[in-house]
């Protein structure tokens, strides 16, 4: 969910537009958001994480759930330029 708060507060979107736009609950979305700041965590707080890549499984494509209805499935080596333009389409709704 503070991934989802920190998507909605970046669309530019109201949260009743995004919340219809991905098929939630405009009130769930605002109770999650003030939840989220009563925690005293900013929703778009950023988390360490280190990326490996496990040499057993170099071969299968890398997915990337987008949200609850999109995964995008990428073969290894795809072109990263292609994959920008993919996700400026999605990222709209």
């Amino acid at each position: 969910w503070r991934r989802l708060i920190a998507e909605q507060e970046a669309s530019g979107l109201t949260v009743r537009e995004f919340a219809a736009c991905r098929g939630h609950s405009a009130s769930t979305m605002f109770w999650w958001r003030s939840r989220l700041r009563r925690e005293g965590r900013s929703v778009g707080e950023l988390v360490p994480v280190e990326v490996t890549e496990a040499p057993a499984i170099a071969s299968t494509p890398i997915e990337l759930a987008v949200s609850n209805d999109i995964v995008l499935r990428l073969p290894r080596g795809f072109d990263e330029a292609d994959l920008r333009r993919v996700l400026s389409v999605v990222g709209r709704c």
